[in-house]
């Protein structure tokens, strides 16, 4: 165990001292608050008014609320991937730089060289998630939204801890197919410019083909976003839409995610941790026979 503490230690520095990998776990988080500065925090307070009656006034505080919270659950969906990409830089670098080699043929294990890596990103993307979900919230209550309860803070956390454990055995399998850093750094680009577009975070589900949608419903970081929402959202939306009626928010929560359907079913809660279950675990399972091949 304490060998295996040491490489998730060393693993944490490295990661925190390389600047390229830093930047590129965040780098759609910065594409996404960009976009919603510049228009598309517009374009959501626009549709939402469209689902308001005339004559129903709605105060921008409020407004403000209901959209920074859906766009919070988004970027927390999407850090719990991007962060946990980035850690696993240190797996290409040690392959590059044949330091897997050092490991193997010395007395460490290749199970403690391989939780070296996991533990370490699970540590790493989870932490920075906590952080980037409690720096969103304060902003939220400063701009007149209100503190989340402490059983939905619980949940939040849950559902960030549950989603970078998935991840991090999906983005494992995928990395260890990469040999190079200039190979990792257009994967790491890729995903983070895309990802924002097959979670339905840049664009509203309702916006896109109906063969979009399907895709959209069938991402796994759609059914962690989908999650969040439905725990950080009810709020602010009762608030937003209390004389618009449940109409109003059964249609705004299908048009922006908040409620993924397939066809004209709804996809709830339970279907979603069991979807990320059984996808964490056949990725997990991979990498198991992928190391046991010495492939890695």
């Amino acid at each position: 165990m304490s060998v295996t503490r040491a490489l998730v230690t060393r693993n944490i520095r490295i990661f925190l001292r390389c600047k390229s990998s830093v930047f590129f776990s965040f780098l759609s988080i910065i594409i996404i608050i960009s976009l919603y500065a510049l228009f598309l925090g517009d374009v959501q307070v626009q549709n939402i008014k469209n689902f308001i009656p005339n004559g129903i006034e709605i105060k921008e505080s409020d407004l403000s609320w209901l959209v920074n919270s859906w766009i919070m659950a988004g970027i927390i969906s999407v850090n719990t991937v991007t962060t946990t990409l980035g850690t696993y830089g240190t797996i290409v670098e040690d392959i590059a730089f044949k330091t897997n080699k050092d490991f193997l043929s010395s007395p460490i294990k290749r199970s403690q060289v391989v939780l070296g890596y996991i533990i370490s990103s699970w540590i790493l993307a989870i932490m920075f998630s906590i952080v980037g979900f409690l720096v969103f919230e304060f902003y939220i209550v400063i701009k007149g939204g209100h503190l989340l309860s402490l059983i939905d803070f619980i949940k939040v956390i849950l559902i960030i801890g549950l989603s970078v454990i998935i991840f991090s055995g999906v983005l494992f399998y995928i990395v260890s197919f990469i040999k190079s850093p200039s190979t990792y750094g257009t994967l790491s680009t890729i995903v983070g410019t895309l990802i924002g577009f097959l979670a339905g975070i840049y664009i509203p589900p309702a916006a896109l083909p109906k063969y979009a949608q399907v895709i959209i419903s069938l991402f796994p970081v759609s059914y962690s976003a989908s999650l969040l929402r439905r725990v950080v959202m009810p709020d602010p939306l009762n608030t937003v839409f209390k004389n618009a009626g449940d109409l109003a928010i059964r249609e705004y929560s299908k048009d922006w995610g908040v409620v993924l359907y397939i066809g004209n079913y709804e996809i709830n809660e339970f279907i979603m941790i069991i979807a990320l279950l059984v996808i964490g675990f056949a990725f997990y399972l991979l990498s198991i026979l992928r190391v046991m091949r010495n492939k890695i």
